[in-house]
C-alpha cells in the first residue's frame, strides 16, 4: 500500500487538532525512547525528533490562522 498524503489545507479543524494531538504524543513517545537509550545524548538532535517538532509548528500555525479567521458575531 502507498502512503496517502493529505494536504492540511484539506483538512478540518477537528482533523488538525487530531493529527496535532497525535503527533504530541508521538513526540512525547519518541523523547522516552531517547532518553532510555544510552547513544543519544540530546534527544533534541534526534532527526526523527525534529521532524515532529517541525510537524507540530506547522500544524499549529495552520489551526492558529484557522481560529484566527473565524469572526465571533455576538
Amino acid at each position: 500500500m502507498g502512503r496517502v498524503i493529505i494536504k492540511m489545507e484539506d483538512l478540518s479543524i477537528a482533523d488538525l487538532k487530531a493529527a496535532y494531538d497525535f503527533n504530541a504524543l508521538e513526540r512525547k513517545r519518541l523523547k522516552k525512547l531517547l532518553k532510555k537509550s544510552k547513544s543519544t545524548l540530546d534527544y533534541n538532535s534526534n532527526a526523527d525528533y525534529q521532524e515532529l517538532m517541525v510537524v507540530e509548528e506547522n500544524l499549529y500555525s495552520e489551526l492558529e490562522k484557522r481560529l484566527n479567521s473565524i469572526e465571533m458575531i455576538w
